[in-house]
């Protein structure tokens, strides 16, 4: 199957290896974050406070520096004609998208703190492992789009089993909230909310994997 970085006969060939390297970046920085998050939501679930700080803005750090390589393909690259109009449409789609994945990240961990000194339920870090794999099979995709198609749909095929199973999670822990008299009902909404946060990156990561999947079937 084809490869996304051979499919333009137009362009500015210098410029579209940048891109292709600052997209690559992007993907690094948006697993970076997912693995930083899940380690967060272990610690905190574990009762290990000491680098919760620490991790938070390491990832704030990374969705900072996400924002700076998106800027730079829009404002250097893109502006300058590196491709054709549709395909200058479609690599932004994909900075878009893989760029809400970071930020999913960031709104999670912010919101996780919030609720640091409380004591959560096992299973938002289980739901936070689940989305690190997702971002782990979408650094993948992204990276096979420039080598292999047929590599890049199997990686997205991947994310959406694994996001069904962080849902599967994520039912079973407000199952748990509201069916047990556990919690108090702050933290029963305070849980919800921060799991519902954290799956989001799952959600994102597989919108983000159909996008992946529609570019790998239109040029193969």
């Amino acid at each position: 199957m084809g490869t996304f970085s051979r499919i333009f006969g137009l362009g500015d060939k210098k410029l579209q290896g940048q891109a292709d390297e600052l997209l690559l970046d992007l993907s690094k920085a948006l697993q970076s974050a997912s693995a930083k998050l899940n380690v967060c939501a272990e610690d905190w679930c574990e009762g290990k406070q000491e680098h919760l700080n620490e991790l938070e803005e390491e990832i704030i750090t990374l969705e900072r520096e996400a924002d700076r390589i998106k800027d730079e393909l829009f404002e250097k690259i893109f502006s300058k004609r590196a491709y054709l109009p549709q395909q200058t449409q479609e690599r932004h789609q994909l900075v878009v998208h893989t760029d809400s994945v970071i930020d999913a990240v960031e709104e999670a961990v912010r919101v996780m703190l919030v609720g640091r000194k409380y004591k959560p339920p096992s299973k938002i870090h289980k739901i936070a492992e689940k989305c690190w794999i997702c971002t782990d099979h979408l650094q993948d995709a992204i990276k096979y789009l420039f080598e292999d198609f047929g590599k890049a749909i199997e990686c997205t095929i991947k994310i959406d089993r694994v996001r069904e199973e962080a849902r599967d999670i994520q039912f079973e822990l407000l199952d748990d909230l509201f069916n047990k008299e556990k919690w108090s009902p702050k933290e029963v909404t305070l849980f919800r909310a921060i799991s519902e946060r954290i799956l989001k990156v799952a959600i994102m990561s597989e919108q983000t994997a159909d996008f992946i999947r529609t570019l790998a079937v239109k040029y193969s």
